[in-house]
């Protein structure tokens, strides 16, 4: 019979192991988190200028929130693929790539009808847009050694249940 302790610490292992599950995902929360914000803003700014353009960033809320409530779900339920998430960062990456082309040509008042195009604002843009594009890559990077879990998370998560068991 498990007493009152045995119990408690079964339990804590538990928590721990599911805590450190959850947490191989703690990059794409807060990346997804940035890109939901950036977006977000990005819309607000389109909306106020009346560009049709305000359906990209709004694609892209709505897939970022669906990858949130996909994070969401992983502190009960862990796998190793997740749908939306993968989703969002490869359109992420396609748009990015398209935006960055698109300051380059006339459709910069298109996407950025709110900016004037000077060097200071297509700077900013590449600058915002090109760290945009790092961490989706890296994140796409980190999404796929999850999901083979080749990720070092996952290496600790061995190590630490090899100490429990």
């Amino acid at each position: 019979m498990n007493t009152p302790l045995e119990s408690q610490l079964k339990m804590h292992k538990k928590v721990s192991l599911t805590n450190l599950y959850f947490n191989r995902f703690l990059a794409v929360r807060y990346i997804t988190a940035f890109f939901l914000f950036i977006n977000l803003y990005w819309a607000v700014f389109l909306l106020g200028s009346l560009s049709i353009a305000f359906a990209l960033p709004l694609v892209l809320i709505v897939l970022a929130t669906l990858t949130s409530f996909e994070q969401i779900k992983l502190y009960r339920n862990h796998k190793n693929h997740l749908r939306y998430a993968s989703l969002f960062y490869r359109i992420m990456l396609i748009a990015i790539t398209v935006l960055i082309i698109s300051i380059f040509t006339p459709l910069f008042h298109f996407f950025f009808p709110f900016l004037k195009n000077s060097p200071e604002a297509i700077n900013i843009l590449l600058g915002i847009l090109s760290v945009s594009l790092f961490f989706t890559i890296l994140i796409l990077i980190k999404l796929k050694k999850i999901e083979r879990n080749e990720d070092k998370h996952f290496k600790r998560i061995q190590a630490y249940q090899e100490i429990i068991n």
